[in-house]
């Protein structure tokens, strides 16, 4: 595998480890037919007359958690798709738009995408069963239609930074302060490619806006708050914002030495994550600081609402797993040095040792469905203005 080859697959994988991330390139071959391609498989097909289920995955621990889930349920088969959040998004509007879906299964971090696929009427209604312990976390982020199920919780914008390469700058204490930073040390995600980075965009225009999770804001208080945003983000340019596409390569960027970003605002998991591996920390001069707010990230899992009604019952037995004690636990050791280092949805689970208490984030969460829909608007201007 060549240079450019590896590099095409890091910007593909949303948020995983790099010790993960490294093993995959090394086993290219493997991941190649584990991983099997949307446009060969179907959302539900036959496999030795089994059917199966296509699940969009953008999840570190996803083929972990799909191969213990059909390791106890013989009666059909979870297929994983690994790809970034934002292709993932992008392709299921494509597919839904032209009547012809294959995905039957979507499992992503950031509920607005979600939101955004309900409101077009993309995803089926009542996926999780009112059994369901969940904790309060799980309960809030939980929508009244029950379209799709939360299955863990991180946080957007936490701040990470290598504290070798940082020394000697003053850590800002506010989102306000990250536009006072010496030039070119402040780095982030893509929207577009990395799916959490969207939610916290539209999270810091909420904040700046006034706009809370449960606020029905009128379409002035929106457009008054997303022009706020666009106003930081421009700030954030011209003081030398750094854009790489995902967690990958904004890590990477921090860890390489000399590193070439001193920090970013990213995803408290994959910032923990590369700290705190075993059995040799990635990044042992990584740090985290949380500002006046972060952004509440839910992961989430939807099913296609133009499934059989057979495949829909087979859906909803995977999402059942997820969200029971043994599926979160899955979660955790599917990816223990990546997206496993979540806040668990689910009463009775405890989070993994790395991560710390919630409240210490200052978590601000948003309404998917004010800000679900404005997706591709607001990742359109990010491109053209902040990226190009």
């Amino acid at each position: 595998m060549g240079l450019d080859d590896v590099m095409n697959f890091l910007t593909k994988m949303t948020k995983r480890t790099r010790s993960a991330r490294i093993l995959a390139v090394a086993l290219g071959s493997t991941v190649a037919v584990s991983s099997l391609s949307a446009m060969s498989v179907s959302a539900a097909t036959s496999h030795a007359s089994i059917p199966t289920l296509l699940l969009y995955n953008a999840q570190g621990y996803g083929d972990k958690v799909a191969a213990a889930f059909n390791a106890t349920n013989p009666g059909f088969k979870i297929v994983v798709d690994d790809d970034s959040t934002g292709p993932l998004f992008t392709k299921i509007q494509a597919e839904m738009a032209a009547g012809s879906p294959k995905w039957g299964l979507f499992w992503a971090d950031g509920a607005a995408p979600f939101a955004a696929l309900d409101t077009q009427g993309y995803l089926l209604h009542n996926i999780v069963a009112k059994s369901t312990a969940y904790n309060s976390a799980g309960l809030t982020n939980l929508p009244v239609d029950r379209s799709f199920a939360p299955t863990g919780l991180t946080v957007m914008g936490s701040l990470c930074y290598d504290s070798i390469a940082s020394k000697g700058v003053t850590l800002p204490t506010t989102f306000a302060g990250l536009t006072k930073l010496p030039k070119g040390v402040l780095g982030m995600n893509d929207p577009t490619q990395s799916g959490p980075t969207y939610p916290m965009i539209a999270g810091i225009m909420a904040h700046l806006g006034g706009i809370t999770a449960k606020m029905h804001p009128t379409k002035v208080q929106v457009n008054a708050a997303v022009k706020k945003g666009e106003a930081y983000f421009l700030a954030l340019k011209k003081n030398g914002l750094q854009v790489h596409p995902t967690n990958g390569p904004t890590l990477g960027a921090m860890e390489t030495n000399p590193a070439t970003l001193d920090m970013a605002i990213i995803q408290s998991s994959a910032c923990y994550g590369d700290i705190n591996a075993q059995p040799k920390p990635l990044w042992p001069t990584g740090k985290v600081k949380y500002l006046d707010y972060s952004i509440a990230l839910t992961s989430n899992l939807a099913v296609d609402a133009k499934l059989s009604p057979a495949l829909q019952k087979d859906a909803k037995k995977f999402v059942a797993y997820v969200d029971s004690a043994k599926g979160q636990i899955a979660m955790q050791h599917g990816d223990p040095y990546g997206d496993g280092l979540f806040w668990p949805v689910i009463k009775g689970v405890a989070p993994e040792k790395f991560v710390p208490n919630f409240n210490t984030t200052h978590a601000f969460a948003i309404n998917p469905y004010v800000w679900g829909p404005l997706e591709n608007q607001i990742n359109s201007w990010f491109v053209k203005n902040i990226i190009n």
